[in-house]
């Protein structure tokens, strides 16, 4: 899905270049922009998305390990009632 939001934002672009004109004032400065640095560029851009998608992959690892460990302690909690009830009971 979220290629389909870059592929469209992508086409967008081009399609506001194309229409505004804008392209044609930046064709000066891309054509003197070595080929490689368009591949550089592109590396950044698609290191900096893995390092927020990552980031966004712990944080859910994070919440779910919380909660885990959560019930784990509501558990003992639990059964520290009861057997405070069964010793109060008796």
């Amino acid at each position: 899905m979220r290629r389909l939001y870059v592929v469209a934002t992508v086409v967008l672009f081009f399609v506001l270049l194309q229409w505004t004109g804008i392209y044609a004032s930046l064709t000066p400065v891309l054509s003197g922009v070595p080929w490689w640095m368009y591949f550089v560029m592109a590396g950044i851009a698609y290191s900096g998305y893995r390092a927020w998608h990552h980031a966004m992959e712990d944080k859910k690892l994070d919440r779910v390990h919380i909660e885990e460990e959560g019930k784990v302690y509501m558990e003992r909690i639990e059964e520290e009632k009861k057997r405070r009830d069964q010793a109060s009971g008796e």
